[in-house]
């Protein structure tokens, strides 16, 4: 292929040129043009690709946004023809994912990992909501959902709560508590990074209510303990493994897609089924972290933890199916 001068480049798009002195300028700038063209163009197509962790591994999306368009110009269609999709959520709270996936012509199967059960210091919150507390946190919608009832029964008092993921905040708004604080990311270090620190002129500025899982690790007092606060921790629930049937654990065999919405749905997934197969796409960097210490082979998380993204990152899974092998991305 041969060179093209920058002025006949020009010129074939219907831009003259100008004559001398300005001639040497105008050239210099139609290269400096070209060049800035061809660069933009390779940086493009930089960002056209991803990788998905194996042996072990996990990475994060290169770029969700550049992705997430590359789904959307495929055909609702092509998605019939995949591998169905399993969702391991508690029993009704799939709907969302499950909606999101189905809308786009994905297959869905639902086996449950993990069940909640409500603990005894639950029924302790009423009473403790009625004490003064700088922040109440909470980390999960299934706290949420404890949290918000117990603040019913409790009378409505004025309180101020840190919330952990968008999912969790919307239980707390719907439930009519206006004051919520949400980290710009789903995990426990933005938590602890973002508080606002504790107002020494304030009598309770540093006493923090933490309703939460008995299965949660302390890293959430840790952080906040850290910043100054004294983190009252409250295990006012727990997660058990869900029952299958011999259907599920059939199920479950042949899966090859597998979401995961927490780190105790992991376990339990990883005590009964193989971890080597399946490509194991979660709503955030907890569960993916999880899935790496459970030993999974292929592991994919969106960097910003959400119903919206995950279901991204699930279509872009089963738009490389082809290219995939049996089961590893590259």
């Amino acid at each position: 292929m041969g060179l093209t001068s920058p002025s006949s480049t020009l010129a074939g798009m219907g831009v003259p040129t100008p004559p001398c002195p300005t001639r040497a300028l105008f050239l210099l700038a139609a290269a400096s043009l070209t060049a800035l063209l061809a660069l933009s163009r390779t940086w493009s197509l930089s960002f056209s690709s991803r990788r998905i962790g194996r042996g072990g591994g996990f990475t994060k999306p290169c770029s969700s946004l550049k992705r997430v368009s590359a789904v959307r110009a495929g055909t609702t269609a092509g998605f019939y023809s995949k591998p169905p999709v399993l969702v391991t959520r508690e029993k009704g709270k799939n709907d969302k994912l499950r909606k999101r996936l189905e809308d786009r012509g994905v297959k869905v199967l639902e086996v449950p990992c993990i069940q909640a059960k409500e603990l005894d210091g639950a029924k302790q919150l009423p009473e403790l909501l009625k004490g003064e507390w700088s922040w109440i946190v909470v980390t999960s919608p299934e706290g949420a959902k404890i949290l918000s009832r117990s603040w019913d029964e409790s009378g409505k008092p004025e309180v101020r709560v840190a919330a952990v993921g968008a999912a969790t905040a919307k239980i707390i708004e719907k439930a009519g508590i206006s004051n919520v604080f949400i980290p710009s990311k789903a995990h426990a270090k933005a938590l602890g990074d973002e508080l606002p620190p504790p107002n020494s002129d304030e009598k309770t500025s540093n006493k923090i209510l933490y309703p939460v899982s008995q299965l949660a690790k302390d890293e959430v007092e840790v952080l906040l303990g850290r910043k100054g606060y004294d983190v009252h921790r409250i295990d006012s629930y727990t997660t058990l493994p869900a029952d299958w049937s011999d259907d599920d654990a059939k199920v479950v065999a042949s899966a090859r897609v597998v979401t995961f919405g927490s780190p105790s749905a992991v376990r339990v997934w990883a005590d009964r089924a193989s971890v080597d197969s399946p490509i194991a796409v979660c709503i955030g960097g907890t569960s993916a972290r999880a899935c790496k210490e459970a030993g999974f082979a292929h592991i994919v998380y969106p960097e910003k933890p959400g119903v919206d993204t995950w279901a991204e990152e699930v279509l872009g899974v089963l738009e490389n199916m082809e290219t995939m092998g049996s089961t590893s991305v590259e």
